[in-house]
């Protein structure tokens, strides 16, 4: 598993400032390639004045210049199809793309969504089955001032309940740069089971082997996605990393709704790695 090419998926609205603001700051976790892709799925605005593509084009240009000024290899897409359906046309450019994982906004829960920071990026977690990396976006955006994930390694908090689905989460750290977090796995249980410390010792020797720089493990009771979401804010955890079911799979009680719920409540960067098939 690499993450050194990634496609940015935008709508244009000021809120891609601020992801694109983010962009460079990724570059400590191994990204050098950027593709940057718009798609537009309706008549602009609302049917009633003719589509001007070269507002998009000029806007995705001026975002590549930033980009490549800054290090990254950038290019964009403009992809302008009437009545297609945006999830869709994401992973699908995706796939074309050849990047190695999908970055995409995320306004969370009960915040007023943009095209591709609402139920498009939840549509998106659904369906993909490539890795995902959600940025917060604020409701108050379009600052590009601060970035949203600044030392996005610095530590990393790996929630995990021993199944296949989540230990496949631990793959992301075959990317070198990773191997420099500090890393914190968290289990999480609605009642104490027996046996859970030894696994959760496992997954530790597992990283450690891998050449992590630093692993701890602490077991919390409670409901699962809370105890995940409140964990990162209390422990200031630069970033989420956790499975997620993947395109095609059946959604089980961790792995799918917990997911799904994290991603709608944190305001960490959350990166999401689909089961195997």
């Amino acid at each position: 598993m690499k993450f050194s090419n990634a496609m940015l998926a935008l709508d244009l609205s000021p809120s891609s400032d601020d992801l694109v603001q983010g962009m460079s700051d990724l570059k400590e976790i191994g990204i050098q390639k950027v593709t940057l892709f718009t798609v537009v799925t309706k008549d602009y605005p609302n049917g009633r004045e003719k589509f001007d593509r070269s507002t998009y084009e000029s806007k995705l240009s001026d975002y590549a210049a930033k980009l490549n000024d800054e290090g990254l290899d950038t290019d964009w897409i403009l992809k302008v199809e009437k009545g297609s359906y945006a999830p869709t046309e994401i992973l699908e450019a995706m796939g074309e793309s050849g990047a190695d994982f999908l970055v995409i906004g995320n306004k969370g829960h009960n915040l007023l969504a943009d095209m591709l920071l609402g139920s498009v990026a939840s549509e998106v977690i659904h369906r993909a089955d490539v890795p995902l990396l959600l940025l917060r976006i604020s409701d108050k955006p379009g600052k590009g001032e601060i970035s949203i994930c600044k030392n996005v390694r610095r530590n990393i908090l790996l929630p995990i309940d021993f199944s296949k689905a989540a230990d496949r989460a631990m793959e992301a750290f075959e990317q070198e740069e990773l191997r420099e977090s500090l890393v914190m796995i968290l289990n999480v249980q609605t009642m104490p089971k027996e046996g859970e410390p030894d696994k959760l010792k496992e997954r530790v020797d597992y990283l450690d082997r891998m050449g992590v720089k630093d692993v701890k493990s602490e077991t919390k009771h409670g409901n699962i996605w809370i105890e995940i979401t409140e964990y990162a804010d209390k422990k200031d955890m630069s970033m989420i990393l956790m499975g997620s079911q993947g395109k095609g799979y059946a959604e089980d009680i961790f792995i799918g709704s917990n997911s799904l719920r994290v991603a709608r409540h944190t305001s960490k960067p959350l990166m999401l790695i689909p089961a195997k098939k």
